[in-house]
């Protein structure tokens, strides 16, 4: 969610808005190139945010930043936490422009197979549903994400994904993964990007490995994991045998990722829930094939523009099955890699602030402008 708002706010600016993005203080936090103004809040102690602390100082911050740049309207991302003292900061008057909020994953979606999602506890929900409806307008990551926003009238819903730089994926370089884990040429390499969480489900694609090699051990494949915590299925890789089929790699820099992403013969997305699934764009930009499961965010992405396969969540079997029909299917791999070229134009965050700025005007329009201020256009 941070790295959407990052690139979003950068794509905003560089479309002549002005933006303020305000965040809360994160140590060892990811330091980026920005166009924008950063606003960090929260304090530094151990246990700021269980004594409200840190909620205190984040409305403090944006009500701050208001009466110092006057902003034309908020854009919440996050509608829990953020989306709570947005909410109040509004309520008490000290906040009268109109607000947009962009729900992300946990705060949203349920999946009580994992304890997944805030909503499953009854508080969390009442406090989620009443943020969105007090909101303007609300945007939906994916068409599955809006099917969870039942509770809201659907003329003040729009979808909007996140996005990709395109450009950046534009390199030759196709054999980063092999040099870098010394693989031989003819390895096809099944690629995961993304911070090990239950809810990514990577251990079914480690135990779909284990069926591949299990039917043919003589198959040219490889799995090749990379992101924060990913070590901690090594216990699993060793117990099930499958040293030097499947590795994991921790986090990398972000030029190394897209270099990962240009040596990979698919990509695969076994979660068992995503918002939108970031790094499945971010495939579909490098133009390899996807296979993902069929769950709200993941499938969205291959239904709307036909680039890979969509396995049943929690089944390694159909994993395996997935990808070994890409291998016996060569001129359908080679389909899904030229449709995700093709398609990925439409998630440049260029367009896709365009489309943002879209529903700021229509949050603006919805709201009356306060006597004495003159409404600009975002």
């Amino acid at each position: 969610m941070e790295l959407a708002v990052h690139f979003l706010a950068n794509a905003l600016s560089a479309r002549g808005c002005r933006v303020t993005v305000i965040g809360r203080y994160a140590k060892g936090q990811i330091q980026l190139a920005r166009q924008y103004t950063m606003i960090r809040y929260g304090n530094r102690f151990p246990l700021s945010g269980s004594t409200g602390m840190d909620a205190l100082a984040a409305m403090i911050s944006l009500i701050r930043a208001h009466h110092r740049e006057q902003f034309d309207l908020v854009h919440c991302h996050g509608v829990s936490y953020a989306g709570s003292r947005v909410f109040f900061a509004r309520k008490s008057g000290l906040l009268n422009r109109p607000v947009i909020m962009t729900p992300h994953g946990q705060d949203i979606q349920k999946v009580p197979e994992v304890n997944y999602g805030l909503r499953l506890k009854p508080r969390w929900d009442r406090i989620i549903r009443r943020n969105l409806k007090a909101a303007d307008r609300v945007t939906a990551l994916s068409t599955s994400i809006s099917k969870q926003l039942d509770f809201i009238d659907p003329e003040k819903i729009s979808i909007i994904p996140n996005g990709i730089h395109l450009s950046e994926f534009q390199i030759d370089e196709k054999d980063f993964l092999h040099r870098y884990l010394e693989l031989p040429a003819d390895r096809k390499i099944v690629l995961s990007v993304g911070r090990h969480r239950k809810v990514k489900g990577y251990e079914y694609g480690v135990r779909a490995f284990k069926q591949l090699v299990d039917e043919n051990a003589g198959l040219l494949l490889n799995y090749v994991l990379i992101g924060k915590d990913t070590h901690l299925l090594q216990p699993l890789i060793d117990h099930l045998g499958l040293q030097g089929r499947v590795w994991t790699i921790p986090q990398m820099s972000r030029e190394n990722i897209v270099k990962a992403y240009a040596s990979a013969w698919c990509f695969l997305s076994p979660s068992l829930s995503e918002g939108l699934s970031l790094v499945s764009i971010e495939a579909m930009a490098s133009g390899i094939p996807l296979v993902v499961t069929d769950v709200p965010g993941n499938a969205d992405i291959v239904q709307n523009n036909g680039c890979g396969l969509i396995v049943n969540a929690g089944k390694p079997d159909a994993i395996a099955r997935s990808l070994v029909h890409l291998l016996l299917q060569p001129r359908e791999h080679q389909m899904f890699g030229q449709r995700s070229r093709e398609r990925a134009p439409g998630y440049d965050w260029m367009k896709i602030a365009e489309r943002y700025q879209q529903e700021y005007r229509l949050a603006m329009a919805s709201v009356p402008v306060p006597a004495g201020r003159t409404q600009t256009n975002p």
